[in-house]
C-alpha cells in the first residue's frame, strides 16, 4: 500500500531557515529590568538579552577601513545592534498557552481518526456523523502542571560530572510537554463537530464493501458456516478500504495538518492581550497591589518550526510577593536545592562561596526598601539567619584562612568574602604563572613565584585540595558553580529574580516526530498501575483503523401457519458487529509536532534552545504575527 507523504506549505525548508552564525555566536541574559518603580510610572517589566558576536565587536569601539585593518569585524551599526528587549510574561498565561497548544493537538488528533475511520465505514459512519451530527463532549483540556525542564544543551559538563559522580544521576528533566499529545478521554464518539472531518465526503455505497459472514440454523441447529465466522465477512474489498484509508490519511495529513500548524503559529505569536493600552490597564498604582497580571507576551527568535530555532517568552510568578510566608517557603527551597547541588558537586571551599553567596542575595531580597514596614519582616530575617549561621561557622573553622571571621553573621559574611577574594586572586595568579610556564618552562622567576603561590594555597586551605570556585574562562562567569544550580530554580517574582541572578523561559519549538496517533510512547511508566495501564490500553485499542461489520445468523424454521418454511437473518449469537482491521492498523505520524518547556537561565549564561535574532521570523510565519518590536516598543520604553 502506498502513503502518501505530502508535506504542506508550511514544512520548513531547512537551508531557508534564517542566517548561519559561527558557533561561538550566543546570546546572553543580561540586565532584567526589575525594578518595581518603573512599573509604577507604567513601564512593563523586560529582559535584556545580548548578542555575544556583535557585542565583542562593540566593545572595540568603531572600526574606520581608511585607518586600521577591519577584516573580520562586522559593521558598525550591526555590532551597535547587540541589545534586544524581552518583555515579561505571568507564568499563568503561559501554562494557559501551553493548554491552548494541548487543544490544537487533540483537534488534529480527532479530525485525523474521525476522517479515516469515518472514510472507511462510509455509509455506515457517514450516516451517523455526518447525517446526524452525532457528537460527544467539546475538547476541554486542563491547565497544564508547572514542570521545569534542566536543559542539558545549557549546564556546565564540568559541573553535571561533578554533581553525577556521587549520589546517583542528576534529574535533567524533560519538556514539560512530553507525554501530553493525546486526548484526556478517548470516547467512541468524536469530540469535535463531525463538519471537521466531514468536509467534502459524501454518502457511498458502491462498490460494494462487503458480502456478510453467515451460519445457518436449521431448526435451531447449525448446519452451515461461513469461514471465518463471525470475526470474517464471506468476502472483503481490500483494494477498497486500502484506498478509502489512504485517501483519508491524505486529506488529514495535508489540509488537517496545514490547519494545526497554523492554529499553534496563531497561539504563540498573538499576545494576550493584544494591545499596550490594555496591557498598561493591568498595572497598578501600589506596590502591594501588583499581583500577578495575566499577559502572555511571545518573542519569536525566527519561530518555533522546525529547525528554526523557538517562541520565547520569560515569565513571573507575581511582580511583588506579598505573602511572606510563601516567600520564606521560596527562599528555603532555593536553599535545599542550592545545597542539594553543592553537596553533590562542590568542595568545602565551595560551600563556603555557596552559603555566603546565598545569605547576601537574601539578604538583599529581604532588606528591599519594597518591604519595608511590612509586618512579619524581622521573622523572616530571623529565619535567614538560623538556617545560615550555623553550617556557616561550621565550614570557616576546617579553612584556616576563615578561622578568624568571627561575630554576628553580617560579619561573619563580609570577613568570608574577603577572605574567599583572596583565595581568587592565588587562584588567578598561579593559573596566570601555570601558563607562563607553559610558553617557557625555563622561566625560573615564574618557577619561584608559582612554588610560593602553591604554598600559600596550602598554608590557606589546609593542605586539601580545592576546586577554583571562579572558572578561568569567560563562558561561565561568576561563582560557577553557584550560577549552574541556578537553572533548577523555579519561577518567581521579580525581587527573588533580581537578587538571586536567574530567570525562567517559557519556550516553545517544533520536532520532528515518528509515532503513532495515539502516540503509543505516552504510558507513564513513573505510574505502573492498573489504571494507568488500563487508560493506555483502551486509548491504543479505541483508536485502531478498523472495518465494521455485521455477521449474521440464517435461522430456516418449519412453522405452522398452515405448514410453512420460513427463513430469517437474526443477529450473530457469538456478538454484535465485529472489527475487521484493516493496514496500517494503527495511524501513523511522521511530521512536526509542538513541544513546550519552561527553563530558568542564570545571568551572564547562555539563553538555551535559539537560533537567529530575536523579534526575527522565517518566511513562512509571516502572516502569523504582528510586528511585536513594535507593539513592545511603548511598553518598554526602549
Amino acid at each position: 500500500m502506498r502513503w502518501v507523504w505530502a508535506l504542506p506549505l508550511f514544512s520548513l525548508v531547512l537551508a531557508q531557515g534564517g542566517p548561519k552564525y559561527e558557533g561561538w555566536t550566543k546570546y546572553l541574559l543580561s540586565a532584567p529590568d526589575y525594578r518595581l518603580e518603573q512599573l509604577l510610572k507604567g513601564k512593563w517589566p523586560y529582559l535584556e538579552v545580548l548578542r555575544k558576536d556583535r557585542l565583542r565587536d562593540y566593545q572595540k569601539g568603531p572600526c574606520d577601513p581608511a585607518k586600521q585593518d577591519c577584516s573580520g569585524r562586522l559593521p558598525w551599526a550591526e555590532a551597535q545592534a547587540h541589545e534586544f528587549y524581552l518583555p515579561l510574561s505571568s507564568l499563568e498565561a503561559t501554562r494557559e498557552v501551553a493548554r491552548d497548544l494541548r487543544k490544537a493537538w487533540q483537534r488534529f488528533e480527532e479530525r485525523y481518526y474521525w476522517r479515516v475511520i469515518t472514510e472507511l465505514n462510509n455509509p455506515a459512519f457517514w450516516f451517523a456523523y455526518c447525517l446526524a451530527g452525532v457528537k460527544g463532549p467539546e475538547l476541554s483540556p486542563p491547565l497544564p502542571d508547572f514542570r521545569l525542564m534542566v536543559p542539558s544543551e545549557g549546564v556546565d559538563t564540568a559541573f553535571l560530572d561533578a554533581a553525577t559522580r556521587s549520589g546517583g544521576p542528576l534529574d535533567l528533566g524533560k519538556w514539560a510537554s512530553m507525554g501530553l499529545h493525546k486526548l484526556d478521554k478517548y470516547l467512541p464518539v468524536p469530540q469535535v463537530d463531525p463538519k471537521e472531518f466531514c468536509d467534502g465526503l459524501e454518502m457511498q455505497i458502491l462498490p460494494l464493501m462487503y458480502i456478510p459472514g453467515f451460519k445457518v440454523l436449521v431448526q435451531g441447529y447449525e448446519v452451515f458456516r461461513t469461514p471465518g465466522y463471525p470475526s470474517r465477512p464471506f468476502w472483503f474489498n481490500e483494494a477498497e478500504a486500502n484506498a478509502r484509508v489512504e485517501r483519508a490519511m491524505q486529506k488529514a495529513l495535508t489540509d488537517y495538518y496545514a490547519d494545526y500548524l497554523k492554529e499553534v503559529s496563531q497561539i504563540l505569536l498573538t499576545p494576550r492581550p493584544s494591545t499596550p493600552q490594555d496591557l498598561l490597564s493591568l498595572l497598578p498604582k501600589d506596590f502591594k497591589s501588583l499581583g500577578s497580571p495575566k499577559a502572555y507576551l511571545p518573542v519569536p527568535w525566527q519561530g518555533h518550526l522546525l529547525g528554526a530555532g523557538s517562541v520565547v517568552a520569560p515569565v513571573y510568578t507575581e511582580l511583588f510577593p506579598v505573602d511572606l510566608t510563601a516567600l520564606w517557603d521560596q527562599v528555603q527551597a532555593i536553599w535545599d536545592t542550592y545545597k542539594r547541588l553543592i553537596d553533590r558537586a562542590g568542595s568545602d571551599l565551595e560551600k563556603v562561596y555557596l552559603y555566603v553567596h546565598f545569605y547576601r542575595s537574601a539578604k538583599t531580597l529581604f532588606d528591599s526598601r519594597a518591604f519595608l514596614g511590612l509586618p512579619g519582616m524581622d521573622l523572616v530575617k530571623t529565619n535567614l539567619k538560623n538556617l545560615v549561621d550555623t553550617p556557616l561557622r561550621s565550614l570557616t573553622q576546617g579553612i584556616p584562612i576563615l578561622k578568624g571571621c568571627t561575630g554576628d553573621l553580617d560579619a561573619l559574611a563580609s570577613c568570608a568574602t574577603t577572605a574567599l577574594m583572596q583565595i581568587d586572586e592565588l587562584w588567578k595568579l598561579k593559573r596566570d604563572l601555570e601558563g607562563v610556564l607553559a610558553r617557557n618552562p625555563q622561566d625560573r622567576e615564574a618557577q619561584t613565584k608559582l612554588a610560593q603561590t602553591n604554598q600559600q594555597l596550602k598554608d590557606n586551605l589546609g593542605g586539601k585540595a580545592q576546586e577554583l570556585p571562579v572558572k578561568a574562562d569567560r563562558e561561565s562567569p561568576g561563582l560557577w558553580k553557584f550560577e549552574e544550580a541556578k537553572r533548577w530554580l523555579p519561577p518567581s517574582s521579580l525581587p527573588v529574580y533580581e537578587s538571586f541572578g536567574y530567570t525562567t523561559l517559557f519556550q516553545a519549538a517544533n520536532f520532528l516526530e515518528v509515532t503513532t496517533v495515539p502516540d503509543i510512547r505516552n504510558v507513564d511508566l513513573s505510574q505502573v498501575n492498573l489504571g494507568n495501564w488500563m487508560g493506555w490500553a483502551w486509548g491504543q485499542l479505541s483508536r485502531l483503523v478498523v472495518y465494521w461489520h455485521v455477521p449474521l445468523t440464517i435461522d430456516i424454521r418449519v412453522e405452522y401457519c398452515p405448514p410453512c418454511v420460513i427463513a430469517y437473518p437474526s443477529l450473530p449469537l457469538e456478538g454484535p458487529a465485529q472489527p475487521l482491521g484493516v493496514p496500517p492498523y494503527v495511524l501513523p505520524f511522521a511530521l512536526e509536532r509542538t513541544h513546550w518547556r519552561w527553563v530558568s537561565v542564570p545571568e551572564g549564561y547562555e539563553v538555551p534552545g535559539v537560533r537567529g535574532a530575536p523579534y526575527t521570523l522565517v518566511s513562512d510565519l509571516s502572516a502569523y504575527a504582528l510586528d511585536l518590536r513594535a507593539l513592545y516598543r511603548p511598553l518598554l520604553g526602549r
